[in-house]
């Protein structure tokens, strides 16, 4: 049986960008993690060349670091990196969460509370990898719903950053465990349903510099992932 049977056709450069995005986000990829070129053109049947512009991008974006005659890896950040990208996050969500407040309709609002009913059930179940890209749609559906797509693309950015933080992190908190604590993104959403712009705002600065406040880096090692495998069985 061919080995890409289980690809798409015809992947695109962004399709690539994605995958490696979205296991960075599920906490697949750990920080450190080589990335070859020779073996992500294989598992994805493309040519090395067009492997090497998703990793300029994500190079650019700060997910992945280029290191001359060691090739790509996964970025391993750093404490300044960590307050660097917390309070960005902080600057940039709340004026967007202000946004949506002011501008999401009600359909808006029920879809985020269905987001965190899913982030709820999946801490329940134990299901750490759902919970934590549940917990990153939490946070882009409230950019969305803000109608700013430039400080939407921003946030966008940052949420893999965000994860990679987390994944380098000594913490094993509920935030590390459970995407970003199912209790502080209850008290949002009811301050939301409210409409209660102040206490919402006073509700994501607290919880943006709870997450940040929480982390202490582990000494930065080279990991090591099965390449093949892990984007083969998702």
């Amino acid at each position: 049986m061919n080995d890409m049977a289980h690809l798409p056709l015809a992947l695109t450069d962004n399709d690539i960008y994605e995958r490696i995005v979205e296991a960075v986000l599920d906490h697949r990829l750990a920080p450190g993690t080589r990335l070859g070129e020779e073996k992500l053109g294989r598992v994805f049947g493309v040519s090395r060349t067009r492997i090497r512009q998703v990793l300029v991008r994500l190079a650019a974006e700060q997910i992945v670091e280029l290191a001359h005659n060691r090739g790509a890896s996964i970025a391993s950040p750093t404490p300044a990196e960590a307050q660097e990208v917390f309070e960005a996050r902080i600057l940039i969500e709340l004026p967007l969460l202000e946004a949506f407040i002011d501008k999401a309709d009600d359909t808006e609002v029920a879809a985020l509370a269905a987001l965190f009913a899913d982030e709820q059930r999946a801490c329940t179940q134990g299901d750490r990898r759902a919970a934590i890209r549940l917990s990153g749609e939490f946070h882009t559906a409230i950019a969305q719903g803000a109608r700013n797509r430039t400080l939407e693309r921003i946030l966008r950015e940052l949420i893999p950053r965000s994860s990679l933080i987390l994944m380098a992190s000594e913490q094993h908190s509920g935030h590390e465990l459970c995407g970003c604590g199912e209790n502080e993104h209850q008290a949002l959403l009811e301050a939301i349903q409210a409409r209660n712009t102040r206490l919402a705002l006073r509700l994501m600065k607290s919880h943006l510099r709870h997450i940040l406040a929480g982390i202490r880096f582990r000494t930065p090692r080279e990991a090591q992932a099965d390449i093949e495998h892990l984007f083969r069985e998702n």
